[in-house]
């Protein structure tokens, strides 16, 4: 197994709760956090069905009800704990995590070096 290195992304507190927050910078790019009570979880800002960035605009990546994450091209739905698809045109299909910890207060992306 390779050694992972961290990288400090953001505070926890930073991320609404409940809310997302997207990351696109020079260091770190086409991610966001989303968090719900206790449950906080990151992903590759793309939908699975066609690649597209999943918010309409900065931030925005869930319903109004903040009940799930969901994709603006074409209204997917997914599970905020595990990016699953649960409705929309990606029936069986997830959304990509992004390894993290939170230490802290802090929250670190491990990366392992290939990419």
């Amino acid at each position: 197994m390779a050694d992972l290195a961290r990288r400090k992304l953001c505070a926890l507190d930073d991320i609404p709760n409940p809310g997302a927050r997207g990351f696109d910078s020079e260091d770190v790019s086409g991610i966001f956090a989303v968090r719900k009570g206790r449950q906080l979880a990151l992903y590759r800002n793309r939908c699975p069905h066609a690649g597209l960035p999943l918010n309409w605009a900065p931030n925005r990546f869930l319903d109004s009800a903040r009940q799930y994450i969901i994709c603006a091209a074409h209204g997917a739905m997914f599970e905020i704990h595990s990016g699953a698809c649960v409705a929309g045109p990606c029936p069986g299909a997830s959304l990509s995590p992004v390894e993290h910890d939170v230490i802290d207060g802090h929250i670190w992306l491990l990366e392992d070096g290939t990419g």
